[in-house]
């Protein structure tokens, strides 16, 4: 007896709606498993800063004004939601800060399935990456997850997956566009991601021997983002655009580590890759094969963590989730052999290992705080983010300073130091300097801190008098005299208020 063919249709289409509901599920219990293990580990100092620096302009600040930060607004503003949401829901602002990462990890994750949908890929082929991208996005980060990298590279993403697409002859149809916004906020919030996208689609360029991979929807996408964002910042943040930014190019972003130290990690790692996709099998090493795309955009990720030249490992986010990206994206059944899989499940995780080192720069001060003032005003001489942050949210006093620290500061001393400048030069750094301890003046005389934590380090490396910088001005010399010395903990010198 025949069945009916309306029949298979249903049976067929119960099938597909099972297959996605599986998929899913399993993206959900990646994310739900991603949460709860962040809950305690995402207050860092770089996030630790940028909410406190929201809610003073929720308080009224005006960035780039009366309150600084060194990179670009959109890193600062994109952190707001959560200060709001955190407010109105009566939470840490952290936590909502996990969520919202998470819906963008969804929502990326869901432009890919469409992109993978519209090209007629098989369910098997979409399970796979869309559960391997949701691992490498949501468990790989480590320490990493909500940093301004982080959000940028999961914006980023999509834009990656259908150039991939693409490189194979595909055409992903409208959901490209969607992409290319993407990326194009990604650029917004790290412009040296530029070299992540760029990368892959010249190589497809150069390949096709055509301009055509140029200027598909997702580029254009990327320059009306980037179009619209470059008029927001002269309209409304130009004291940011024409004052202070030109400080920071001037004094903070020269200062980076040397060449020979700044390309260990990026050959540690696309060597991993490599050797991942040789067992994955011989064919995925070819110069034009369906890995090259992730391949060339973690190239693009080292070649922006080199050029940033900080060394810090949140700033190499985009090299490794993309090197890990191009062999497990290219796994089949046929290639997970136990040799396969126990090089994979090491590489991986010695990668997720090296994205939550934390240098050991401050001892603990908590304690010590707290023993002079319960919910301190809190200010710090230092050019270090670290140690006023996030300490001053987990005593959960109240930060007196208009920049994080003294970056700027810290990185025009250095360059006097060690780079021998030029008698102009120099005298920038000096107007640089005595406007940071300007500054700083006014900070302590406003803000009425009940503790200052003096460093004694210089860019982490250096042994340098913070105390004597400080004192160099008469006025935070008169102000430092209402101050007691109360202990010295580490590299660290504590100062409490005597006057209120």
């Amino acid at each position: 007896m025949r069945s009916c063919p309306t029949e298979g249709r249903v049976d067929s289409q119960v099938a597909y709606r099972a297959g996605m509901n599986k998929r899913w599920m399993i993206v959900a219990a990646i994310l739900v498993a991603a949460f709860f293990i962040q809950m305690p580990l995402i207050l860092n100092s770089d996030l630790g800063w940028l909410l406190t620096l929201n809610e003073k302009i929720l308080e009224g600040r005006k960035f780039g004004v009366d309150i600084f930060e060194s990179n670009p607004p959109l890193s600062t503003y994109m952190y707001m939601p959560a200060v709001v949401i955190g407010r109105m829901a009566h939470v840490a602002p952290e936590f909502a800060v996990i969520a919202m990462v998470l819906v963008e990890i969804a929502g990326a994750l869901l432009v890919v399935d469409r992109a993978m949908a519209a090209i007629g890929s098989a369910e098997g082929e979409r399970d796979a990456a869309i559960w391997t991208l949701a691992f490498l996005l949501a468990l790989l980060p480590g320490l990493v997850f909500g940093q301004r990298e982080h959000i940028a590279v999961v914006a980023l993403t999509p834009f990656v997956a259908i150039t991939a697409l693409r490189w194979r002859g595909f055409d992903p149809g409208p959901v490209a566009i969607l992409a290319g916004l993407g990326a194009g906020l990604a650029l917004d919030i790290r412009p040296f991601l530029g070299l992540v996208v760029g990368l892959p689609i010249i190589l497809d360029a150069v390949r096709k021997r055509s301009l055509k991979p140029l200027f598909v929807p997702e580029t254009w996408a990327i320059a009306a983002v980037a179009f619209c964002y470059a008029a927001v910042i002269v309209l409304v943040f130009s004291e940011y655009l024409f004052k202070y930014a030109p400080v920071v190019n001037e004094a903070y972003l020269p200062i980076r580590k040397g060449w020979e130290a700044l390309v260990v990690i990026p050959i540690v790692i696309l060597g991993a890759s490599i050797f991942l996709l040789r067992l994955v099998g011989r064919q995925n090493v070819e110069i034009w094969s369906d890995a090259t795309p992730w391949l060339a955009a973690s190239v693009g990720g080292a070649a922006a963590y080199v050029v940033q030249g900080k060394g810090w490992p949140y700033t190499a986010f985009a090299l490794c989730a993309f090197a890990m990206a191009a062999p497990l994206l290219s796994l089949r059944a046929t290639t997970l052999r136990a040799p396969v899989m126990i090089a994979s499940a090491a590489i991986v995780s010695l990668t997720g290992l090296y994205l939550s080192l934390q240098p050991p720069d401050f001892p603990p001060l908590a304690q010590h705080v707290e023993a002079i003032a319960s919910h301190p005003r809190l200010l710090t001489i230092t050019d270090h983010i670290a140690l006023g942050h996030p300490l001053v949210r987990q005593l959960g006093g109240s930060w007196a300073g208009s920049s994080c620290a003294q970056l700027i500061a810290g990185g025009a001393v250095w360059l006097e130091k060690y780079s021998h400048p030029t008698q102009i030069e120099r005298a920038k750094l000096d107007a640089i300097i005595g406007s940071e301890q300007r500054q700083l003046l006014a900070d302590i005389r406003n803000g009425r801190p009940d503790v200052i934590l003096v460093d004694t380090s210089l860019l982490s490396s250096f042994p340098f008098d913070w105390m004597a910088w400080a004192n160099s001005d008469p006025g935070i010399r008169d102000e430092l005299e209402n101050y007691r010395e109360v202990e010295d903990v580490g590299r660290v010198r504590i100062l409490a208020r005597t006057l209120h």
